[in-house]
């Protein structure tokens, strides 16, 4: 069963939440009952695709690194040790997308869910979190409503909801919001990405420059109002546990230049990367002078993680050229603010700003081309 995408899904997640929204209304705690929901739930969905035990494997596996890493942590040999270990399921399913002989590993949000273990890791490494719960920590991972699609939240500010909770009257407005991200992100996934799937993709021919062409613009809108809709799913049904799960997109098509772009498009996903891959590279390179230019750590810095984010995704061509695609645009962008000096003008001016708009969004939909796999 794939969540947010069919009426039994929507069914099963409305008798669920049915509870949660009684104990919001007359003001009792969530967090236990959020637990349960997201056991019920992954117990269905899991349950059903026959995925089940690869799941208990997974959380034993990540809750064995977790309590490892916090009796032996302040090393940084063990820290990367540690997050070598933690990655391997994420490998092991990548890599049964591609080859058969690794067919047999299959786990929905792995790759969400793997990102969530490793911050947690890197947080109590850099101090930023002291004390980890085990009980938290597992909710934290396996928190449903965001497992398969995203946002991919925080460890220190999912903590906070539990701790802070919701009083009463703030939780009546957070189900109203709730309520309306879960409509809206319906009818946004499943109308709107359904209708253009069906009359705009679907039809294309294979071949072709202008059937190439259309079929660009129609997957960009396609997977933004699929992608979106479900983002806007999962905040709304986090929303109604109590959990203030964090945006994930914000008009990415209104961006002035391809840096606005990746913090507009997949905001959880790219936060995640420049803090924790880029930020941290730039910032041990510069300290360690590895580079006698400054910049030459930002440039491989965005080659790093943008080539991580590829393959993110997947092991297959398709998004490693992905990634190298998006960490050469983010170099030029960089090298363009730099060294011109109209390219920061014209991003808030007028019809100049109107051109970057189209621009960058053309060169972003031809990323989206190659991620599509009909290039490659």
């Amino acid at each position: 069963m794939t969540p947010y995408a069919n009426l039994l899904f929507f069914y099963l997640l409305a008798l669920l939440l049915l509870p949660a929204v009684v104990l919001g209304l007359i003001g009792k705690p969530l967090q236990y009952y959020g637990m349960f929901f997201s056991i019920a739930m992954l117990c269905i969905v899991f349950g059903e695709g026959g995925q089940l035990p690869a799941l208990i494997v997974f959380y034993l596996w990540q809750t064995a690194l977790l309590i490892f890493f916090r009796r032996v942590k302040g090393k940084r040999p063990v820290l990367w040790l540690t997050i070598v270990l933690a990655v391997v399921p994420l490998a092991l399913v990548k890599a049964g997308e591609v080859w058969s002989a690794f067919a047999i590993f299959r786990l929905l949000g792995v790759s969400y869910m793997t990102f969530r273990a490793i911050e947690v890791l890197l947080n109590l490494h850099d101090g930023t979190v002291k004390e980890v719960s085990l009980l938290r920590w597992s909710y934290f991972l396996w928190f449903f409503p965001s497992i398969s699609s995203g946002p991919i939240d925080r460890y220190h500010r999912f903590q906070k909801d539990l701790e802070k909770g919701v009083p009463q009257k703030e939780y009546i407005n957070l189900l109203r919001h709730g309520v309306w991200k879960l409509i809206g992100g319906a009818f946004s996934s499943i109308v709107l990405g359904g209708l253009i799937w069906q009359y705009w993709l679907s039809p294309l021919p294979e071949k072709g420059l202008l059937p190439t062409l259309f079929y660009m613009y129609g997957y960009t809108f396609f997977l933004f109002f699929n992608f979106a809709g479900s983002s806007s799913m999962a905040i709304g049904t986090g929303y109604i546990l109590g959990i203030r799960v964090p945006e994930n997109f914000s008009q990415p098509f209104f961006s002035v230049d391809m840096k606005d772009c990746w913090a507009r498009w997949h905001i959880s996903l790219s936060t995640w990367l420049r803090d924790y891959v880029y930020t941290r590279f730039a910032v041990l390179s510069l300290k360690r002078k590895w580079f006698q230019n400054p910049r030459t750590a930002s440039y491989i810095g965005y080659v790093l993680t943008m080539i991580t984010m590829g393959l993110w995704h997947g092991l297959e061509p398709r998004y490693f050229v992905y990634g190298a695609y998006h960490s050469a645009l983010m170099c030029v962008n960089e090298i363009l603010d730099l060294h011109w000096k109209n390219f920061r003008k014209w991003k808030r001016q007028g019809w100049r700003q109107v051109c970057c708009v189209l621009v960058s969004f053309h060169l972003f939909a031809f990323g989206l081309l190659i991620f599509s796999g009909r290039l490659l």
